[in-house]
């Protein structure tokens, strides 16, 4: 089944869709073992993983598609796509659209950050304003060549205007066109359930922002699936567990000269092949490979 009818099919069930973030072709294959719905690529684990630097702008989009093309063609589970904020105005995101359709992806989402990022420590990121990403929300739709390419409207406003207007910028989106929308940063329960109620679009969250920060009470998939929201992502948990599990095996290699004491938590060398199927290229090698 082509990989868009999936995940229009997913959309249409009477569940939640889990989709964890990769962040290079190796953490979606290990998303695609573990039985989840969907991968989620993530542009901050990207601009970690390909740059060591932090998500500020400095990924650029021939990075960012090279990696989802990588990605996707790694699993056979849809991909949903981290797009930045369109990497311009309105008519960059017609050849985002283009680009990123042609890489495989399902979906992707633009933000309505200003484009450079603009940062203020009382309010954190600026917006554009709401005329300026109905625009790029209606070229994106014009642009896709395929309906089923789905575009999933972000929004930023939150941090300095509050939820109100947040919720407002993300219906006008989804009257722009956008299929789905994204309101990012709800601090609490309160938030997530007024999300729910007054967005007219189906919703995703990025649930991982309120697990690992620590924030109180942890809702289960269900219970936000009870609320309404209809995809769940998580980011960075995969990204935050290589990076702690590989601090913590240098500092045991660090101290005593060997990772003897700690080989059980590192993967077999032969499972981590299953990962890699390196079984189907073996057969590939007697199939079509000359004998010596």
């Amino acid at each position: 089944m082509d990989k868009r009818d999936q995940f229009i099919q997913l959309l249409e069930q009477d569940r939640i869709i889990v989709a964890p973030g990769a962040y290079d072709a190796l953490s979606a294959r290990i998303i695609e073992k573990a039985g989840f719905d969907a991968v989620y690529v993530t542009g901050f684990g990207v601009s970690a993983s390909l740059l060591a630097r932090p998500d500020i702008g400095l990924l650029t989009m021939s990075e960012l598609v090279t990696c989802v093309k990588n990605i996707d063609s790694a699993v056979s589970l849809p991909v949903i796509a981290d797009a930045e904020s369109g990497f311009g105005n309105a008519i960059n995101v017609m050849r985002v659209v283009t680009e990123f359709e042609k890489a495989g992806t399902v979906a992707i989402h633009i933000e309505d950050q200003t484009v450079p990022r603009k940062y203020r420590s009382s309010t954190g990121v600026e917006v554009v304003s709401i005329p300026e990403q109905v625009n790029k929300i209606r070229a994106a739709v014009e642009a896709r060549k395929d309906r089923d390419f789905l575009i999933i409207a972000r929004t930023e406003a939150g941090g300095k205007y509050g939820l109100e207007e947040a919720i407002k910028r993300g219906n006008l989106y989804a009257e722009a066109g956008a299929d789905i929308v994204f309101v990012h940063g709800p601090q609490t329960v309160q938030d997530l359930k007024t999300i729910a109620r007054e967005v007219k679009a189906p919703n995703i969250v990025n649930y991982a922002t309120m697990i690992e920060s620590g924030n109180k009470p942890v809702l289960s998939i269900s219970q936000l699936w009870e609320m309404g929201f209809k995809i769940a992502i998580f980011p960075t948990t995969l990204l935050f567990a290589a990076a702690r599990s590989m601090e913590r095996i240098l500092e045991i290699l660090k101290k005593e000269g060997t990772t003897e004491s700690s080989l059980e938590t590192l993967v077999s060398f032969k499972d981590f092949n299953e990962i890699l199927e390196l079984s189907q290229f073996r057969k590939w090698e007697e199939k079509y490979l000359p004998k010596r």
